[in-house]
């Protein structure tokens, strides 16, 4: 009771005060000094936090993509409706609707006052980025009445398409700021600061992003005249050094500023994750001629599993599982190629869907390469990566691809195939592979592959039979069909566009099944995340065999 009277006294006496001082508002008693308002913001310091956030969004929402198109491998659950739930999600969704989207608009509140247009342009390209990437996992979310404040608590979902055609209008926007010039740029750019033509690349980069837009949703409101537009006016990424991507660090320690894949193989207990068997099979046993890329996405810790058991190894004890269609060896440790040391030995992985207890295998599956990790380079030396205390390698110097010069090649070998988009579907499809090629070396340099760097010859071979693979196609399904396998191994490190594609066109055809008998319906949606559903009283979760409006393939037809 003595204290609910002193603070009834203290309160009257602050009352007294601010009613004696005629100049002070009760607004101002209110705002936490120590807080950042409008106000008093530094636009760099909340331009570089939504650089960060951008990154963080990025890799939460690859790394959630990649093990339904057997990038990674599906261990969760053998049932689809197992390998996430609504609280897989829960992060993805702050990142965007609480970190960058407030802070996107901030920026613009901040910059568009003071003529900084290059903050303003680069701000809106990442919402859009933001929005359409939100649309392609969820299908509608709150756009119109997001980040409104108390005026709009429970904010309602927008119509995922009238979300997509908001967004290629800001990436509009974005551009026209960008093209009136600042003399203000971003102190931080961490996509493409170190260039000499920042802002001229950022343009090129969302007129990549319209284009790739354009493509994936061709079936509905995709435009063959936009995208000839674009290619008409050469401003777009066509070159590596116009990629747009994050750029990692090399500090280990406050704050650690290396790729999260580095993070997870080469300084902990061992790679917390499994890299699908098909995915690294694609690349050194389906076809005749060696990826020239394995050696830097992949490095193997154990060559040798002829001493292994059936606990650490579970397929050692026969060549493959016998229920594979046609018995792909997708079991790739135990495949017989003679001399177990030799370099196809190693590529330890873990079978889609396969959810059975995890074995002693932590410095022994293959991990993360240089390419994009900043890991190490596949040297033949086969030992565990984590002894080093996160030195080995590139140390982590590595990136986050958003869109790269062959991931737009790609898209208009598909543009120029099905949608009369100008140009030979073929060339593009094949200055994709090399441009993915050339990227993985340029980046995996950082580490001296030395010797073991693939020669000229590899790679005009390599190119050569996706050529012929391309010829040999009798329809334009098979056509497309080429240029999807070849998309999804150049998109190594990125899900979000491998998981885009197959569900909007069910290829690469032959992707390896569940290890269940009933597997459940493939995600054509994510689950809601928990909090949006459990804390907004508009929203209501929906089933993952909804269909975002731009995928238009029936109901059942991808596992």
């Amino acid at each position: 009771m003595k204290n609910i009277f002193k603070f009834a006294l203290l309160g009257l006496a602050l009352l007294m005060v601010v009613s004696a001082c005629e100049n002070t508002e009760l607004e101002e008693l209110l705002d936490n000094p120590n807080s950042v308002t409008p106000e008093n913001a530094e636009l760099d310091l909340v331009f570089n936090n939504v650089m960060l956030q951008f990154e963080n969004f990025i890799d939460e929402s690859s790394d959630e993509s990649m093990p339904y198109v057997r990038m990674m491998a599906m261990s969760a659950g053998a049932q689809y409706d197992n390998q996430d739930n609504p609280v897989s999600f829960d992060f993805l969704w702050e990142v965007a609707y609480a970190r960058i989207i407030p802070d996107a608009d901030l920026v613009l509140s901040l910059a568009e006052p003071r003529g900084a247009t290059a903050h303003a342009g680069i701000a809106k390209i990442v919402k859009a980025y933001v929005f359409m990437t939100l649309v392609d996992l969820f299908g509608d979310v709150p756009f119109t009445e997001a980040n409104k404040g108390v005026e709009f608590q429970n904010p309602l979902a927008d119509d995922d398409e009238a979300i997509y055609l908001a967004a290629l209008g800001l990436l509009e926007e974005g551009i026209a700021d960008l093209e009136k010039g600042s003399d203000a740029y971003p102190d931080n750019d961490l996509f493409y600061g170190k260039t000499s033509t920042p802002a001229a690349n950022w343009i090129k980069a969302a007129n990549s992003l319209i284009l790739r837009a354009h493509v994936i949703t061709k079936q509905a409101i995709g435009s063959a005249t936009v995208i000839n537009g674009i290619l008409a006016s050469g401003n777009y990424i066509q070159d590596m050094s116009e990629d747009m991507q994050f750029n990692y660090g090399a500090n280990r320690l406050n704050p650690d500023s290396r790729h999260p894949y580095y993070e997870d193989a080469y300084d902990n207990d061992g790679p917390g994750v499994y890299i699908n068997n098909q995915y690294l099979w694609f690349f050194f046993g389906e076809k005749d001629v060696e990826d020239p890329r394995i050696r830097y996405y992949f490095y193997r810790q154990d060559c040798d599993e002829t001493d292994e058991d059936q606990f650490t190894l579970d397929c050692v004890a026969s060549p493959y599982p016998l229920h594979w269609p046609q018995g792909l060896p997708f079991c790739t440790a135990s495949l017989d190629f003679g001399d177990p040391q030799q370099e196809y030995g190693g590529y330890w992985g873990r079978d889609h869907g396969n959810d059975d207890g995890i074995p002693p295998d932590d410095f022994k599956r293959a991990v993360y390469g240089v390419y994009p990790a900043g890991g190490k380079f596949d040297n033949d030396d086969c030992s565990a990566v984590n002894t080093s205390m996160g030195t080995a390698g590139a140390g982590g110097v590595g990136l986050a691809p958003v869109i790269l010069s062959s991931y737009v090649q790609f898209y208009l070998a598909e543009a120029a195939l099905t949608m009369g988009v100008d140009g030979d579907p073929l060339a593009y499809l094949l200055e994709g592979v090399r441009q993915s090629i050339d990227k993985a070396i340029a980046v995996g340099a950082a580490d001296n592959p030395g010797d073991l760097a693939p020669s000229q010859e590899q790679i005009d071979d390599y190119i050569a039979e996706v050529e012929s693979l391309y010829m040999a196609a009798g329809s334009d399904e098979e056509r497309l069909d080429v240029i999807m396998k070849e998309f999804l191994l150049g998109l190594w490190g990125q899900g979000v566009d491998a998981f885009n594609n197959y569900r909007r066109t069910a290829l690469p055809s032959g992707l390896q099944p569940t290890r269940s008998a009933t597997p459940g319906n493939f995600p054509r949606v994510m689950y809601y995340p928990s909090d949006y559903v459990n804390l907004n009283i508009n929203a209501q979760q929906h089933a993952i065999t909804e269909q975002v409006f731009w995928d238009k393939l029936p109901a059942g037809a991808i596992q």
